[in-house]
């Protein structure tokens, strides 16, 4: 989906700042206001999509300004820093900011990026609280309990019926869905007989209670059913009219009869409506999650090698006559240490994307299982340094796509030295199993709880025990699964909290 023109409101004092704003973003097509102060700015949001707010600002802080925006049901708004402060970013964020910028060298260059991407995550969360405003209405009043019970009330009441039920075909079973009065009647048998009448059976069963003779009267029975009318034929369910002794229903009364069989399956249609409405709402809310928990991991993963980066380099640019030769080379030594995590992290954000989107296509190919692992271990080595990792592969040939089988065992490697306590053990093993080769990566870190594991493949998730400073972008296990199943294996872990976890993938054994 492309991005309109976007209406942004820039807040600043610096009247330079403003215009080199306001320069960048009509460059790339927006539309842009400014204001210098906060009182300034609440008087122009009018017609706004986007809010870039400074934080300092005379008279009415930056906060405070965020805050009666988004109180009075403002804009979407971007904070504006010259300080990359993560207390004043946790407090935009509380406040209600959608994204929080620092002022540095680059970040002129990158603000039509920033505008688009806060206006699409204002423009999902719009469409959420739109899809959530109209399932409420459909749904006020109208509780599925609540609306069967009343039709069956109804029906038993205008019918003078002694008991009326509605059973609900609900995959292959037949539920009794509301029951209103009482008579003696057995329930399975009642079920049964409902289940017959959405059968192949239900024709019969529906003539043998058509009207007799002159069509004023049906022939006596104690108990009237009445199919759910569905539009496309299928059957939804069968509303049953129970009398304590045989009687005759007037044609008038099968015909109210089917009035309310309409009524429960048009409220079995709504509410079907309603709950696929819902799961929108609900995977609609966990897009703005994901995005959030996307944005923050990544800004924060990339900016740590970034700044190194810089640092180093910069240090380099404006003292190289000061620095040693063995300094110097350390230096570059650090500045290349950091652009190859860096390319790692794009590398597998990359590939997170191709894979979500269907697109990541594996090259299988015959691969020597040990020399991966090797080469594994071989490229992980300012990591693990100082670790006791043990190898015990089989020798063994696999059919696998060779950087695929990499990042995998990188990432599990990775994984296990991350969540485990420095000295101890790492093991990685892997063993023939008839047609299939077992690989395992197995520590004796924090370990995991039954939930735990069972999320734990899942994007963004991170188990909370543990996990307190680490760093990540919470991909690297959701990317071994994917990995994994495009080799045509499967990956599993085995885990208990405190005792350490062993992450396991197979793969075809090259024939």
């Amino acid at each position: 989906m492309g991005v309109p023109r976007i209406s942004v409101l820039v807040v600043d004092d610096n009247e330079d700042h403003r215009h080199l704003i306001d320069r960048r973003l009509r460059e790339a097509g927006h539309v842009v206001r400014q204001a210098a102060d906060g009182g300034e700015a609440l008087a122009k949001l009018d017609g706004i999509d986007l809010v870039l707010l400074d934080y300092r600002l005379p008279g009415l802080s930056g906060i405070d300004t965020l805050e009666r925006i988004r109180s009075n049901g403002g804009p979407s708004v971007v904070m504006v820093t010259g300080m990359g402060s993560e207390s004043i970013a946790v407090e935009a964020m509380r406040a209600g900011a959608i994204d929080y910028v620092v002022k540095d060298p680059d970040y002129l260059a990158a603000l039509p990026q920033v505008v688009e991407r806060a206006w699409r995550a204002h423009d999902l969360a719009r469409r959420a609280r739109e899809v959530q405003r109209l399932a409420l209405l459909v749904n006020s009043a109208q509780e599925r309990e609540t609306i069967f019970g009343e039709i069956v009330a109804g029906a038993r009441a205008l019918l003078r019926a002694d008991a009326c039920a509605l059973y609900v075909l609900t995959g292959r079973a037949v539920v009794r869905e509301a029951m209103a009065g009482d008579v003696d009647a057995d329930a399975d048998e009642l079920a049964a007989a409902a289940g017959a009448v959405l059968s192949d059976s239900k024709d019969a069963l529906v003539d043998a209670l058509a009207p007799q003779g002159d069509g004023e009267a049906s022939g006596l029975t104690d108990r009237l059913f009445v199919p759910l009318p569905s539009p496309d034929g299928d059957p939804l369910g069968v509303l049953v009219l129970l009398a304590a002794e045989p009687r005759a229903f007037l044609l008038e009364e099968i015909e109210l009869a089917g009035v309310f069989a309409s009524f429960a399956g048009t409220a079995l249609r709504n509410l079907s409506q309603l709950e696929l409405e819902r799961t929108l709402v609900a995977e609609l809310q966990q897009s703005l999650e994901l995005r959030r928990d996307l944005v923050a991991s990544v800004s924060h993963e990339l900016r740590t090698p970034l700044t190194c980066i810089t640092g180093f380099s910069s240090t380099l640019l404006q003292h190289w006559d000061a620095i040693g030769d063995a300094e110097r080379r350390d230096f570059v030594s650090k500045v290349r240490h950091h652009a190859d995590e860096l390319a790692d992290l794009v590398e597998g954000l990359l590939d997170f994307a191709s894979a979500e989107a269907g697109k990541l296509q594996p090259d299988l190919v015959a691969v020597d299982l040990s020399d991966a692992v090797q080469s594994a271990v071989d490229g992980l080595a300012p990591v693990i340094a100082g670790r006791d990792v043990t190898l015990a592969v089989e020798p063994v040939v696999v059919m696998a796509d060779s950087h695929l089988l990499r990042r995998t065992l990188v990432n599990l490697i990775a994984n296990a030295v991350k969540y485990s306590d420095p000295g101890s053990p790492v093991v990685v093993r892997a063993a023939s199993d008839g047609g299939l080769v077992r690989v395992e990566v197995a520590d004796r870190g924090i370990g995991l709880s039954a939930d735990e594991a069972y999320r734990v493949f899942e994007p963004f998730w991170r188990a909370q025990r543990g996990d307190k400073g680490k760093r990540g972008t919470g991909i690297g296990l959701t990317l071994v699964r994917d990995y994994v199943r495009l080799m045509g294996g499967q990956v599993r872990v085995d885990s208990r909290p405190g005792e350490g976890s062993t992450f396991s993938f197979t793969l075809r054994r090259a024939s």
